[in-house]
C-alpha cells in the first residue's frame, strides 16, 4: 500500500495495531500421515494436504503449491520459519528489526493480512490484530514440513486468503512408545534456546491412544532496532502445546489440542513528537515493549458412516496484545474467535477414476475489545458472526486431476459473499504436465480498521466494504536427467478491488482508512528447479519476478519485483553428517517515508543477499549436534525503513531423543 500526503499504507497501521481457529477438511490426520511417511523416508511421491480436501501426489494437483521437509536439511537443527519461506517462489519477507519484532509475509504481492497461515491445521491470524500472523510467534516452534498454497483460496478457506496459505507442521508422534526429546542453543545477541517434549503411543487391542506435550523457552538481548541508536532491543518467548488423542477402526479419532504462546518484544519508536524534532519521522531508541499471548484449544472428532467420513471441529481462540511505554500500559487488543466446523466426505473409486466429494456448514462468531487507559472514549468492545457453506469436488485419474470449491457466506456485518475456484492438471508426453487456477478471493476489514481509534492519530470507518480479488495462473512443469531433475514455470495475474488504504489529513494530522477507486494488478512469473546430483548432494532454485501496483500505478511497497534463492543440501555417506547452504536474494523494493521535512513520500531500499549455513552430525543414533550461521556476508540492509537489521549470526545447539 501507499503513503504520501494524503496516504498511509495499510500494513502500517495494521502492523502497529497488528484468532482464527480452523482445521484443514481432514487435514489434522492427513498431515499426521504425512509426516509419519516422511519421517520414515518410505513415501514414493510426495503427498500434499492443503491443496485440496483430498490428500494429493504433488505431480497431480492444479493449485501453484510449494512445500519444505526439514528431513532434508541438516538434521534436527531448530529454523526461523520466515528465513525458510524466502526460499519459496514469491514469497516476500519484512521484519520491523532484530527477534520478536513484527514479521509480515506477502505472497504474490497481496498484503500481509490476506495471507492465511495454519499450524497443524488450526488457523492462527489474529482477529484483534489486523488480522495477520506474526511470524515471531513461531521462534520456539519444532518444524517438520512447510506447505505454501499461493492464489484467492476464499472458496476453501474463507476471508484472508486473497495471496494464499501457508500450512506449518510441527513433529507429531508416529512410533508406540513412550518418546522423549531435548533441545538447547546459544548463540549471538546473547540468544539461549530450550525445548523439552515427551510423546506417548500407547496400543489398545486394535485401537491407539497418543499423547503429547511440549514446551519451550528462548530469550535474547538483540540488538538496537533503530540504525541511530545503541540500545539493544530484547526478547523472550515461552510456548507451551498438548494434545490427547484416540484412534479407532480405520477412519474414527478424537483428539483435543491446547497451544500457548507468550511473547514479549522490546522496540523503538517512530519519532512523530509535534512540534517536529530532527528525527522526525525516524526510528529513534525507546523504551517500548509488545507483550501478546496466543492461546487455542481444538476438539476434533472424525468416524465413518455408510462409506462418508464426517468431522466435527470445535475451537476457540483467544489473542491479548498489550502494549508498554517506559513501563506504562499505553493501550491493548483483545481478540477471539469461537467456530464450530462440520464436514462430510465421501470418496468413490471406479476403476482409474476417483471421485472425492466434500459439504460442510461453518459458524464463526469474532469479538474484539479496543483498550486506552488514557481516554475513556477510546475503549470499546465489538463483535460479529458469519454462517458459511462449503462444497467441493475432485475428479482424479493417472493422467488428470479437476477440483472445484464454492463457498456461501452469510455474514452479519458486510454483504454476504460467493466465492469459487477451480483447478486443473494435466500430464503431457515427455515428462511435461500443465497445471492451472482461477480463484476469487475476500478479505473483510478488520476490528480496528472499523472502529480503532487511536487518539490525535486514528479512526476507524465503520463503512468500509471487503476486499475482493479475482487470479488466475497457468504454469508448466517437468522432469528431465532420467527423473533426477525437475522444473517449473508459472505466471500468474491478479487484480483487487476495494483495496483499503489509510488516508492521511496533513491539516489535522489524523487518518482513517477507505476503500480505493479502481483495481490493484499484480502479475509476475515463478520460476523453480530442483537436482537430485548424487545421494548425497540435492540442489534446488527459484527465480521470481513480480509487478504489484496500486491504482495510481505506483509500486506497492516491501514487494521486491526481483527475488530469489539457490539452496543445497549435502549428507554424508553414513548419514551422520549433514549440511545445508541457503543464499537468499531480495530485489530492491519501496518503502513508505515518513519525514514531513522532505518532498517525497517514498523510498528506495536496497537489494541485498544472505548467506545462511546449517550443518549437523550425529554422535550417537540419538544424540545431534548442530552449528547454524545467518548473514554470514554480514550483509548491511533493510527490510523495513528505518528499521536495522542483523548482521552476521551463529548459533550452537545439541539435540537428544530418548
Amino acid at each position: 500500500m501507499k503513503f504520501s500526503c494524503i496516504s498511509i499504507p495499510r500494513n502500517v497501521i495494521t502492523g502497529i495495531c497488528a484468532s482464527l481457529l480452523f482445521t484443514v477438511p481432514f487435514g489434522a490426520s492427513a498431515a499426521e500421515e504425512v509426516a509419519a511417511s516422511n519421517s520414515n523416508d518410505a513415501k514414493i511421491e510426495e503427498v500434499l494436504v492443503l491443496a485440496n480436501h483430498l490428500p494429493s501426489n504433488a505431480s497431480n494437483v492444479g493449485s501453484s503449491v510449494s512445500s519444505i521437509n526439514t528431513d532434508d536439511f541438516a538434521r534436527q537443527a531448530n529454523f526461523d520459519v520466515s528465513q525458510l519461506l524466502r526460499t519459496i517462489p514469491n514469497m516476500s519477507v519484512n521484519r520491523a528489526g532484530p527477534l520478536g519484532a513484527l514479521t509480515q509475509v506477502r505472497i504474490r504481492g497481496a498484503e500481509a493480512n490476506h495471507t492465511l497461515v495454519l499450524i497443524d491445521g488450526v488457523e492462527v491470524n489474529d482477529v484483534g490484530n489486523g488480522s495477520e500472523f506474526n511470524f515471531a510467534h513461531l521462534a520456539g516452534a519444532d518444524i517438520s514440513r512447510v506447505e505454501v498454497l499461493r492464489g484467492p483460496q476464499s472458496a476453501r478457506f474463507g476471508a484472508d486468503t486473497i495471496g494464499g496459505v501457508i500450512g506449518i507442521f510441527t513433529n507429531q508422534a508416529t512410533e508406540p512408545g513412550v518418546k522423549t526429546n531435548v533441545n538447547v542453543e546459544t548463540g549471538s545477541f546473547q540468544t539461549h534456546y530450550g525445548s523439552a517434549g515427551v510423546s506417548v503411543a500407547q496400543p489398545d487391542g486394535d485401537n491407539l491412544w497418543t499423547g503429547q506435550l511440549n514446551v519451550s523457552r528462548m530469550i535474547s538481548d538483540g540488538y538496537s532496532a533503530s540504525t541511530l541508536g545503541n540500545e539493544n532491543d530484547g526478547f523472550e518467548d515461552s510456548s507451551a502445546r498438548g494434545s490427547l488423542g484416540y484412534r479407532w477402526g480405520d477412519a474414527s479419532l478424537v483428539k483435543v489440542t491446547i497451544s500457548q504462546t507468550e511473547i514479549d518484544a522490546q522496540g523503538d519508536e517512530q519519532d512523530f513528537d509535534f512540534p517536529s524534532t530532527a528525527t522526525q519521522g525516524l526510528v529513534i531508541d525507546a523504551d517500548q515493549n509488545n507483550a501478546s499471548k496466543q492461546r487455542f484449544a481444538n476438539l476434533l472428532l472424525q468416524t465413518e458412516y455408510f462409506g462418508w467420513q464426517q468431522q466435527l471441529s470445535v475451537s476457540e481462540s483467544k489473542n491479548r496484545s498489550r502494549f508498554f511505554d517506559e513501563g506504562t500500559l499505553v493501550s491493548g487488543l483483545n481478540g477471539e474467535r469461537s467456530k464450530v466446523d462440520l464436514q462430510t466426505s465421501k470418496l468413490v473409486q471406479v476403476g482409474d477414476l476417483t471421485h472425492s466429494l466434500l459439504i460442510g456448514a461453518q459458524y464463526e462468531g469474532r469479538e474484539f475489545e479496543n483498550i486506552y487507559p488514557s481516554i475513556g472514549g477510546a475503549n470499546y468492545a465489538a463483535k460479529d458472526r458469519q454462517e458459511s457453506l462449503i462444497g467441493e469436488y475432485v475428479l482424479q485419474t493417472p493422467s488428470r486431476s479437476i477440483a472445484l470449491s464454492v463457498r456461501a457466506d452469510d455474514n452479519q456485518r458486510f454483504d454476504n459473499a460467493t466465492t469459487s475456484r477451480v483447478t486443473l492438471s494435466q500430464n503431457l508426453p515427455q515428462n511435461l504436465r500443465l497445471h492451472s487456477s482461477w480463484g476469487q478471493g475476500i478479505a473483510n476489514p478488520t476490528f480496528f480498521e472499523l472502529f480503532g481509534f487511536t487518539p490525535n492519530s486514528f479512526t476507524g470507518n465503520p463503512n468500509l466494504q471487503p476486499e475482493e480479488s479475482t487470479s488466475w495462473d497457468l504454469g508448466l512443469s517437468g522432469s528431465f536427467w532420467g527423473e533426477r531433475a525437475g522444473f517449473d514455470l508459472t505466471y500468474f495475474s491478479a487484480d483487487l478491488t476495494n483495496e483499503i488504504e489509510t488516508v492521511f489529513d496533513m491539516t489535522t494530522f489524523t487518518s482513517s482508512p477507505a476503500n480505493q477507486t479502481g483495481d490493484s494488478q499484480r502479475h509476475g512469473w515463478e520460476m523453480s528447479i530442483d537436482a537430485t546430483i548424487s545421494e548425497q548432494l540435492s540442489l534446488a532454485a527459484h527465480w521470481n519476478f513480480l509487478h504489484s501496483r496500486d491504482p495510481d500505478a505506483r509500486d506497492e511497497v516491501r514487494r521486491p519485483e526481483k527475488s530469489g534463492s539457490v539452496s543445497a543440501h549435502y549428507k554424508s555417506s553414513n548419514d551422520k553428517g549433514r549440511v545445508s547452504l541457503h543464499v537468499l536474494h531480495n530485489g530492491k523494493n519501496e518503502d513508505s517515508e515518513f519525514i514531513f521535512s522532505t518532498t517525497q513520500d517514498r523510498v528506495t531500499l536496497a537489494s541485498y543477499t544472505l548467506v545462511n549455513l546449517t550443518a549437523s552430525y550425529d554422535l550417537k543414533p540419538n544424540v545431534t549436534v548442530y552449528l547454524r550461521g545467518e548473514n554470514l556476508l554480514d550483509d548491511d540492509y533493510q527490510e523495513v525503513f528505518g528499521y536495522q537489521a542483523p548482521g552476521v549470526g551463529v548459533y550452537a545447539g545439541l539435540k537428544a531423543r530418548f
